[in-house]
């Protein structure tokens, strides 16, 4: 913790100097801040609330990162929120470009946004700084949150510090196995399902793998999957894990028999087997799994949407080997909305970080496609599940959340671990380290890191 109050210091003081040696950043931010206004004002007009709405009231704001269509969901919300909560103003902030820096330059100059979103990592740096208040109160008042038929409650704790709840969830993704259907019909083989092991989707992807005399791929059986955000998702689904607890770690778990044994499935696909991306292979292939290059292709749900307007071959999806058996065996991605301890009107802040978790609000950021809702109602909707050029067994996004692991470890040292973890995945890839020494080695050095930022 020492260690992490040096280095906020110090970032402090250089986003203190780069806030007053330009002011483009927050002209953006007040440029944004008036266009969202002048929308905001705008669609209010001719509006009438369904129900009489008797709390908070005022103008808050509302900041958040993301893609055009993101951004136009994020809208949405906003005037929906206004349209039922009269006397009600949120001024949307986008800040594409360095999120963590700009949020953290609002609070410095006490101008910090009302409502933040942010995945779990984000925000732990703030909550620990004492930037977020605990909105603890927002489950308390509103019993239906715990309603499992209606909610994926196994969300909640990745927004929980201590004994207080900081966040309230938009949704989430897990990460699972998209796969060219048209390459296995051509190799004559059968589709991937829950009961595929990690063996049998080596042998599909040795089949499916196409180089020429010179040995330089055509198409490869699988994408690389070595990064952190790929390759631990194979390690849970082993039974393997990295800390003891993902949410609120206490040491490091990662040298186990179970880690190496998804480590040596790795080393192998990318080299033994050379199914998978090594040395100079991936410098042939740059088109990806959309391009037809990859039979199969590990990651998060989000890429969905981005996938459904291939034409050139069919694919779907199908849980990872070994996953949807028990807790903690799915990879998940988190997301929700914070509250700011500088907020000034907070009762208002916390209404809306709890009205985006009702059927309205889900219902609108759902169009995206990028996050499966945190309501089950919305999330196996049509409108969600069946849109053009949605996979087939599209379903398992949701089925697969409640065995899900955060992906990411709640701990200011993640980042820095994750550098450790990433060099070793490096060597291991290039065959210069086995599977044991590359666990051993993460372990030792990966707890060395906890430890000190434990103190």
């Amino acid at each position: 913790m020492k260690k992490f109050l040096a280095l906020l210091l110090a970032s402090i003081m250089m986003m203190s100097t780069a806030a007053c040696g330009s002011s483009s950043g927050n002209e953006t931010a007040t440029a944004e801040k008036t266009e969202s206004t002048e929308t905001t004002e705008s669609s209010e007009e001719g509006t009438e609330a369904t129900e009489e709405y008797t709390g908070p009231t005022g103008e808050i704001t509302f900041s958040a990162w993301g893609s055009d269509a993101e951004i136009e969901c994020d809208q949405k919300a906003v005037d929906a929120f206004m349209a039922s909560h009269p006397g009600t103003k949120v001024n949307l902030e986008i800040f594409n470009e360095d999120y963590a820096t700009t949020v953290e330059t609002r609070f410095l100059g006490g101008q910090a946004p009302d409502v933040i979103y942010g995945h779990p990592a984000t925000l732990l740096p703030w909550i620990e700084e004492g930037m977020l208040q605990p909105i603890t109160d927002v489950y308390e008042n509103h019993e239906e949150l715990w309603d499992e038929e209606v909610y994926e409650t196994s969300l909640y704790e990745s927004y929980k510090v201590g004994d207080d709840y900081y966040a309230t969830p938009v949704g989430a993704d897990s990460f699972v196995l998209f796969y060219n259907k048209t390459k296995l019909d051509e190799a004559g083989l059968e589709y991937p399902d829950a009961d595929t092991t990690w063996e049998e989707l080596a042998e599909m992807a040795k089949a499916t793998t196409v180089r020429d005399e010179n040995g330089i791929p055509q198409s490869l059986g699988m994408a690389s999957s070595f990064y952190n955000r790929s390759s631990l998702p194979i390690v849970f689904a082993h039974g393997g894990k990295f800390l003891d607890d993902m949410n609120n770690p206490t040491k490091v778990v990662f040298d186990s028999p179970e880690t190496v044994e998804a480590l040596t499935w790795l080393q192998n696909a990318a080299n033994d087997g050379g199914y998978m991306p090594n040395g100079e292979d991936s410098t042939y292939l740059t088109g990806g799994f959309s391009a037809g290059q990859y039979t199969f292709y590990i990651s998060g749900v989000y890429d969905i949407v981005y996938l459904s307007e291939i034409e050139d071959f069919e694919w779907d999806i199908a849980p990872l080997p070994g996953t949807m058996k028990n807790e903690g065996d799915t990879a998940v991605l988190y997301a929700g909305y914070a509250v700011s301890s500088q907020s000034e009107n907070p009762e208002l802040a916390k209404e809306f970080a709890y009205f985006m978790t009702t059927y309205e609000a889900q219902q609108i950021m759902a169009e995206t496609g990028l996050i499966t809702p945190l309501r089950k109602d919305v999330a196996y909707s049509d409108e969600v599940l069946k849109f053009d050029g949605a996979p087939e067994h599209h379903s398992i996004r949701v089925d697969n959340l409640p065995y899900g692991q955060n992906v990411d470890g709640q701990t200011l040292a993640w980042e820095e671990m994750m550098t450790v973890y990433n060099n070793y995945t490096t060597e291991l890839k290039a065959n210069n380290i086995t599977p044991q020494e590359c666990a051993t080695a993460i372990q030792t050095e990966c707890q060395a890191i906890l430890d000190e930022y434990l103190a």
